[in-house]
Protein backbone atom coordinates (compact mmCIF):
# COMPACT_ATOMS: atom_id res chain seq x y z
CA UNK A 1 0.00 0.00 0.00
CA UNK A 2 1.45 3.40 -0.95
CA UNK A 3 1.94 5.99 1.76
CA UNK A 4 0.80 9.60 1.79
CA UNK A 5 3.32 11.76 3.67
CA UNK A 6 1.79 14.83 5.30
CA UNK A 7 4.32 17.39 6.52
CA UNK A 8 2.77 19.19 9.47
CA UNK A 9 6.22 20.35 10.55
CA UNK A 10 4.60 22.94 12.86
CA UNK A 11 3.46 19.99 14.97
CA UNK A 12 4.77 21.32 18.30
CA UNK A 13 3.10 24.68 17.72
CA UNK A 14 -0.19 22.84 17.34
CA UNK A 15 0.42 20.87 20.53
CA UNK A 16 1.12 24.08 22.42
CA UNK A 17 -2.08 25.71 21.17
CA UNK A 18 -4.48 23.50 19.15
CA UNK A 19 -6.78 26.46 18.44
CA UNK A 20 -4.07 28.76 17.11
CA UNK A 21 -4.43 29.49 13.41
CA UNK A 22 -1.09 28.98 11.65
CA UNK A 23 0.66 32.14 10.53
CA UNK A 24 1.68 32.69 6.93
CA UNK A 25 5.26 32.03 8.05
CA UNK A 26 4.36 28.61 9.48
CA UNK A 27 2.36 27.69 6.39
CA UNK A 28 5.35 28.63 4.30
CA UNK A 29 7.60 26.62 6.64
CA UNK A 30 5.51 23.48 6.07
CA UNK A 31 5.52 23.99 2.33
CA UNK A 32 9.28 24.45 2.06
CA UNK A 33 10.10 21.36 4.13
CA UNK A 34 7.63 19.10 2.29
CA UNK A 35 10.22 17.59 -0.06
CA UNK A 36 12.32 16.34 2.88
CA UNK A 37 10.01 13.32 2.84
CA UNK A 38 11.95 12.16 -0.24
CA UNK A 39 14.54 10.75 2.15
CA UNK A 40 12.08 8.20 3.57
CA UNK A 41 9.66 7.67 0.68
CA UNK A 42 9.53 4.74 -1.75
CA UNK A 43 8.56 4.63 -5.41
CA UNK A 44 4.83 5.23 -5.75
CA UNK A 45 4.39 7.15 -2.49
CA UNK A 46 2.66 10.53 -2.34
CA UNK A 47 3.83 13.75 -0.70
CA UNK A 48 1.65 16.70 0.26
CA UNK A 49 2.98 19.88 -1.35
CA UNK A 50 0.64 22.71 -0.30
CA UNK A 51 2.38 25.21 -2.62
CA UNK A 52 3.29 24.48 -6.22
CA UNK A 53 6.70 22.96 -7.03
CA UNK A 54 8.17 22.57 -10.50
CA UNK A 55 7.61 18.91 -11.60
CA UNK A 56 11.15 18.91 -13.00
CA UNK A 57 12.45 18.97 -9.43
CA UNK A 58 10.93 15.54 -8.70
CA UNK A 59 12.05 14.19 -12.05
CA UNK A 60 15.65 15.27 -11.46
CA UNK A 61 15.60 13.94 -7.87
CA UNK A 62 14.54 10.51 -9.18
CA UNK A 63 17.34 10.58 -11.73
CA UNK A 64 19.78 11.17 -8.86
CA UNK A 65 18.65 8.07 -6.98
CA UNK A 66 15.73 9.37 -4.92
CA UNK A 67 12.26 7.77 -5.22
CA UNK A 68 9.64 8.44 -7.86
CA UNK A 69 6.87 10.14 -5.88
CA UNK A 70 3.67 11.99 -6.73
CA UNK A 71 3.21 15.49 -5.29
CA UNK A 72 -0.33 16.22 -4.07
CA UNK A 73 -1.42 19.83 -3.74
CA UNK A 74 -5.12 19.29 -3.00
CA UNK A 75 -6.07 17.15 -0.01
CA UNK A 76 -9.40 16.42 -1.70
CA UNK A 77 -7.53 14.42 -4.36
CA UNK A 78 -5.85 11.93 -2.00
CA UNK A 79 -6.76 8.32 -2.86
CA UNK A 80 -8.46 6.37 -0.08
CA UNK A 81 -6.22 3.33 -0.55
CA UNK A 82 -3.12 4.97 0.96
CA UNK A 83 -1.61 4.93 4.42
CA UNK A 84 -1.66 8.41 5.95
CA UNK A 85 1.74 9.25 7.51
CA UNK A 86 1.95 12.64 9.27
CA UNK A 87 5.02 14.25 10.81
CA UNK A 88 3.15 14.08 14.12
CA UNK A 89 -0.37 13.28 15.33
CA UNK A 90 -1.87 16.66 16.23
CA UNK A 91 -5.61 17.28 16.72
CA UNK A 92 -5.64 19.06 13.36
CA UNK A 93 -4.31 15.95 11.61
CA UNK A 94 -6.89 13.71 13.29
CA UNK A 95 -9.70 15.90 11.96
CA UNK A 96 -8.13 15.86 8.52
CA UNK A 97 -7.87 12.06 8.35
CA UNK A 98 -11.48 11.73 9.45
CA UNK A 99 -12.52 14.08 6.66
CA UNK A 100 -10.60 12.44 3.82
CA UNK A 101 -11.00 8.84 4.99
CA UNK A 102 -7.43 7.59 4.64
CA UNK A 103 -6.18 4.47 6.40
CA UNK A 104 -4.72 5.46 9.77
CA UNK A 105 -3.48 4.02 13.03
CA UNK A 106 -2.88 6.71 15.62
CA UNK A 107 -2.17 6.85 19.35
CA UNK A 108 -4.53 8.79 21.61
CA UNK A 109 -4.30 12.56 21.83
CA UNK A 110 -3.37 12.39 25.52
CA UNK A 111 -0.57 9.89 24.81
CA UNK A 112 0.89 12.17 22.12
CA UNK A 113 0.79 15.20 24.43
CA UNK A 114 2.44 13.32 27.28
CA UNK A 115 5.15 11.81 25.09
CA UNK A 116 6.15 15.17 23.58
CA UNK A 117 5.92 17.26 26.74
CA UNK A 118 9.20 18.43 28.24
CA UNK A 119 7.57 17.82 31.60
CA UNK A 120 7.70 14.10 30.84
CA UNK A 121 11.36 14.04 29.80
CA UNK A 122 12.29 16.20 32.80
CA UNK A 123 10.45 13.83 35.14
CA UNK A 124 12.22 10.80 33.68
CA UNK A 125 15.61 12.54 33.94
CA UNK A 126 14.99 13.25 37.62
CA UNK A 127 13.66 9.79 38.46
CA UNK A 128 16.48 7.99 36.61
CA UNK A 129 19.21 10.49 37.58
CA UNK A 130 20.28 11.07 33.97
CA UNK A 131 19.71 14.82 33.62
CA UNK A 132 22.01 17.83 33.80
CA UNK A 133 23.15 19.04 37.21
CA UNK A 134 21.17 22.15 38.06
CA UNK A 135 18.27 21.71 35.63
CA UNK A 136 14.95 22.81 37.10
CA UNK A 137 11.25 22.89 36.45
CA UNK A 138 9.99 26.48 36.81
CA UNK A 139 6.34 27.21 37.62
CA UNK A 140 6.46 30.87 38.72
CA UNK A 141 8.46 33.97 37.87
CA UNK A 142 9.76 34.00 41.46
CA UNK A 143 11.15 30.49 40.98
CA UNK A 144 12.82 31.64 37.76
CA UNK A 145 14.45 34.64 39.48
CA UNK A 146 15.66 32.47 42.36
CA UNK A 147 17.02 29.79 40.03
CA UNK A 148 18.97 32.32 37.97
CA UNK A 149 20.41 33.95 41.09
CA UNK A 150 21.44 30.62 42.62
CA UNK A 151 23.34 29.53 39.51
CA UNK A 152 25.18 32.79 38.84
CA UNK A 153 28.91 32.51 38.34
CA UNK A 154 30.98 34.68 36.00
CA UNK A 155 29.79 34.19 32.40
CA UNK A 156 27.46 31.37 33.40
CA UNK A 157 25.19 30.60 30.43
CA UNK A 158 21.76 29.06 30.66
CA UNK A 159 18.78 28.10 28.50
CA UNK A 160 15.06 28.12 29.27
CA UNK A 161 12.80 25.85 27.22
CA UNK A 162 9.03 25.84 26.82
CA UNK A 163 6.98 22.70 27.34
CA UNK A 164 6.71 22.09 23.59
CA UNK A 165 9.46 23.07 21.18
CA UNK A 166 11.53 21.82 18.26
CA UNK A 167 15.01 22.24 16.82
CA UNK A 168 16.11 24.91 19.31
CA UNK A 169 12.88 26.89 18.88
CA UNK A 170 10.65 28.00 21.75
CA UNK A 171 13.56 28.70 24.05
CA UNK A 172 15.73 31.59 25.22
CA UNK A 173 19.46 31.73 25.88
CA UNK A 174 20.96 33.88 28.60
CA UNK A 175 24.14 34.64 30.49
CA UNK A 176 24.24 35.82 34.10
CA UNK A 177 21.21 37.81 35.20
CA UNK A 178 17.95 37.57 33.29
CA UNK A 179 16.76 40.60 31.33
CA UNK A 180 13.24 42.00 31.38
CA UNK A 181 12.73 40.49 27.93
CA UNK A 182 13.73 37.08 29.34
CA UNK A 183 11.25 37.45 32.18
CA UNK A 184 8.47 38.54 29.84
CA UNK A 185 9.11 35.46 27.68
CA UNK A 186 8.89 33.21 30.76
CA UNK A 187 5.67 34.87 31.96
CA UNK A 188 3.99 34.39 28.57
CA UNK A 189 4.86 30.69 28.49
CA UNK A 190 3.78 30.16 32.09
CA UNK A 191 0.37 31.63 31.23
CA UNK A 192 0.08 29.20 28.33
CA UNK A 193 1.32 26.12 30.19
CA UNK A 194 2.20 25.13 33.72
CA UNK A 195 5.96 25.25 33.52
CA UNK A 196 9.17 26.08 31.68
CA UNK A 197 12.48 24.32 32.16
CA UNK A 198 15.82 25.91 33.07
CA UNK A 199 19.07 24.16 32.14
CA UNK A 200 22.73 25.13 32.39
CA UNK A 201 24.48 25.57 29.04
CA UNK A 202 27.12 22.83 28.79
CA UNK A 203 30.17 22.17 26.63
CA UNK A 204 28.66 20.00 23.92
CA UNK A 205 31.00 17.43 22.30
CA UNK A 206 28.66 15.41 20.10
CA UNK A 207 25.00 14.61 19.62
CA UNK A 208 23.06 11.74 18.07
CA UNK A 209 19.43 10.95 17.38
CA UNK A 210 18.35 7.53 18.65
CA UNK A 211 15.58 6.44 16.28
CA UNK A 212 12.99 4.01 17.65
CA UNK A 213 9.71 2.57 16.42
CA UNK A 214 7.12 1.79 19.07
CA UNK A 215 4.56 -0.74 17.79
CA UNK A 216 1.00 -0.95 19.03
CA UNK A 217 1.90 -4.39 20.34
CA UNK A 218 5.33 -5.86 21.05
CA UNK A 219 8.55 -4.27 22.32
CA UNK A 220 9.98 -1.00 20.90
CA UNK A 221 12.55 -1.51 18.12
CA UNK A 222 15.79 0.39 17.64
CA UNK A 223 15.76 1.55 14.00
CA UNK A 224 19.16 3.23 14.03
CA UNK A 225 21.36 5.99 15.41
CA UNK A 226 21.82 9.16 13.35
CA UNK A 227 24.84 11.32 14.24
CA UNK A 228 23.85 14.99 14.15
CA UNK A 229 25.35 18.24 13.00
CA UNK A 230 24.45 21.09 15.36
CA UNK A 231 25.39 24.77 15.06
CA UNK A 232 26.90 26.94 17.79
CA UNK A 233 23.42 27.83 19.10
CA UNK A 234 22.47 24.19 19.46
CA UNK A 235 20.18 24.18 16.41
CA UNK A 236 19.94 21.15 14.16
CA UNK A 237 21.94 21.50 10.92
CA UNK A 238 22.05 17.99 9.48
CA UNK A 239 22.51 14.24 9.93
CA UNK A 240 25.23 11.83 8.86
CA UNK A 241 23.88 8.76 7.09
CA UNK A 242 27.04 7.04 5.85
CA UNK A 243 30.61 6.46 6.93
CA UNK A 244 30.94 8.79 9.90
CA UNK A 245 32.90 7.48 12.87
CA UNK A 246 30.31 8.73 15.32
CA UNK A 247 30.99 6.26 18.12
CA UNK A 248 34.73 6.30 18.95
CA UNK A 249 35.83 3.20 20.84
CA UNK A 250 36.78 5.16 23.97
CA UNK A 251 33.26 6.60 24.18
CA UNK A 252 31.36 3.54 22.98
CA UNK A 253 29.97 2.63 26.39
CA UNK A 254 28.52 6.12 26.83
CA UNK A 255 26.52 5.86 23.61
CA UNK A 256 25.37 2.40 24.60
CA UNK A 257 24.11 3.89 27.87
CA UNK A 258 22.23 6.49 25.84
CA UNK A 259 20.62 3.84 23.63
CA UNK A 260 19.64 1.74 26.64
CA UNK A 261 18.06 4.73 28.35
CA UNK A 262 16.25 5.74 25.16
CA UNK A 263 14.74 2.27 24.86
CA UNK A 264 13.75 2.43 28.52
CA UNK A 265 11.98 5.72 27.81
CA UNK A 266 10.27 4.14 24.78
CA UNK A 267 8.92 1.35 26.98
CA UNK A 268 7.61 3.94 29.43
CA UNK A 269 5.86 5.93 26.68
CA UNK A 270 4.38 2.74 25.26
CA UNK A 271 2.94 1.92 28.70
CA UNK A 272 1.28 5.36 28.61
CA UNK A 273 -0.39 4.56 25.28
CA UNK A 274 1.97 6.05 22.71
CA UNK A 275 2.98 4.14 19.59
CA UNK A 276 4.64 5.25 16.38
CA UNK A 277 7.95 6.94 15.51
CA UNK A 278 10.15 8.18 18.34
CA UNK A 279 13.36 10.18 18.05
CA UNK A 280 15.42 10.84 21.18
CA UNK A 281 18.37 13.25 21.00
CA UNK A 282 21.30 12.25 23.20
CA UNK A 283 24.23 14.57 23.93
CA UNK A 284 27.82 13.88 24.88
CA UNK A 285 29.23 16.83 26.82
CA UNK A 286 32.26 17.82 28.88
CA UNK A 287 31.64 18.52 32.55
CA UNK A 288 33.25 21.40 34.44
CA UNK A 289 36.02 19.04 35.59
CA UNK A 290 36.71 17.96 31.99
CA UNK A 291 35.05 14.55 32.25
CA UNK A 292 32.86 13.27 29.42
CA UNK A 293 29.22 12.82 30.38
CA UNK A 294 26.14 11.68 28.54
CA UNK A 295 22.69 13.22 28.61
CA UNK A 296 20.59 10.44 27.09
CA UNK A 297 17.24 12.28 27.11
CA UNK A 298 18.25 15.66 25.74
CA UNK A 299 15.00 15.86 23.75
CA UNK A 300 12.17 13.38 23.27
CA UNK A 301 10.27 13.73 20.00
CA UNK A 302 7.26 11.44 19.64
CA UNK A 303 7.00 12.03 15.89
CA UNK A 304 9.14 11.71 12.80
CA UNK A 305 12.46 13.57 12.89
CA UNK A 306 14.98 14.62 10.26
CA UNK A 307 17.33 12.06 11.77
CA UNK A 308 14.73 9.34 11.22
CA UNK A 309 14.23 10.48 7.62
CA UNK A 310 17.98 10.42 7.04
CA UNK A 311 18.10 6.69 7.80
CA UNK A 312 16.20 6.20 4.55
CA UNK A 313 19.20 7.58 2.67
CA UNK A 314 21.39 4.75 3.95
CA UNK A 315 19.49 2.19 1.88
CA UNK A 316 19.60 4.38 -1.25
CA UNK A 317 23.29 5.26 -1.18
CA UNK A 318 24.80 2.07 0.20
CA UNK A 319 28.08 2.43 -1.74
CA UNK A 320 28.84 5.94 -0.47
CA UNK A 321 31.99 6.10 1.70
CA UNK A 322 30.69 9.15 3.57
CA UNK A 323 27.37 10.94 3.34
CA UNK A 324 25.62 13.74 5.19
CA UNK A 325 22.22 15.38 4.80
CA UNK A 326 22.61 19.11 5.39
CA UNK A 327 19.91 21.63 6.30
CA UNK A 328 19.80 25.39 6.52
CA UNK A 329 21.60 28.40 5.06
CA UNK A 330 25.08 27.16 6.07
CA UNK A 331 24.82 23.95 4.02
CA UNK A 332 27.16 25.09 1.25
CA UNK A 333 29.85 26.35 3.60
CA UNK A 334 29.69 23.11 5.62
CA UNK A 335 30.18 21.06 2.46
CA UNK A 336 33.47 22.82 1.78
CA UNK A 337 34.75 21.98 5.26
CA UNK A 338 33.59 18.34 5.22
CA UNK A 339 34.65 17.10 1.81
CA UNK A 340 37.24 17.99 -0.80
CA UNK A 341 35.21 16.45 -3.61
CA UNK A 342 31.55 15.60 -3.36
CA UNK A 343 28.37 14.80 -5.21
CA UNK A 344 25.48 17.09 -4.27
CA UNK A 345 21.79 16.18 -4.53
CA UNK A 346 19.21 18.82 -3.63
CA UNK A 347 16.26 17.67 -1.57
CA UNK A 348 14.72 21.13 -1.67
CA UNK A 349 13.58 22.97 -4.81
CA UNK A 350 14.83 26.38 -5.82
CA UNK A 351 11.31 27.76 -5.62
CA UNK A 352 8.14 26.88 -3.74
CA UNK A 353 4.97 28.61 -4.82
CA UNK A 354 6.85 30.94 -7.18
CA UNK A 355 9.03 32.24 -4.36
CA UNK A 356 12.61 31.30 -3.47
CA UNK A 357 12.88 28.41 -1.02
CA UNK A 358 14.77 29.48 2.14
CA UNK A 359 14.76 26.19 4.08
CA UNK A 360 17.35 24.45 1.94
CA UNK A 361 18.47 20.83 2.28
CA UNK A 362 21.15 18.92 0.38
CA UNK A 363 22.57 15.43 0.32
CA UNK A 364 26.36 15.52 0.20
CA UNK A 365 28.21 12.32 -0.71
CA UNK A 366 31.99 12.32 -0.60
CA UNK A 367 34.03 11.39 -3.63
CA UNK A 368 37.30 12.05 -1.78
CA UNK A 369 37.40 12.67 1.96
CA UNK A 370 38.86 15.90 3.26
CA UNK A 371 42.00 15.62 5.38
Amino acid sequence: MPRFFFGNFDFEHRLADPNHAPSNALMRFNAELATCWLAAADDGDLIWTPFSIDPNFFHEAAQQGLPHVSPVKSLDKIPHDVEFVPWGWSAEVRKLTNRIGCRTSAPSENAVLLANSRATSHQLEQEWNVGLPGERRIETLTQFDEAIESTQVPDRRWVVKAEFGMSARERILGRGRATEADKNWVVRRLKQHQAVFLEPWVDRVDEVGVQIEIPNEGPPRLIGVSPMLVDERGQYAGSWFAGRESLPLAQHHLWQDAISTALRAANHLQSEGYFGPLGIDSMLYRDVDGSLRIRPLQDINARWTMGRLSLGLRRRFTQSPRGVWLHGPTADSRIRTLFEESRIISTSPDQVGDRPCHHLSKICISIACAD
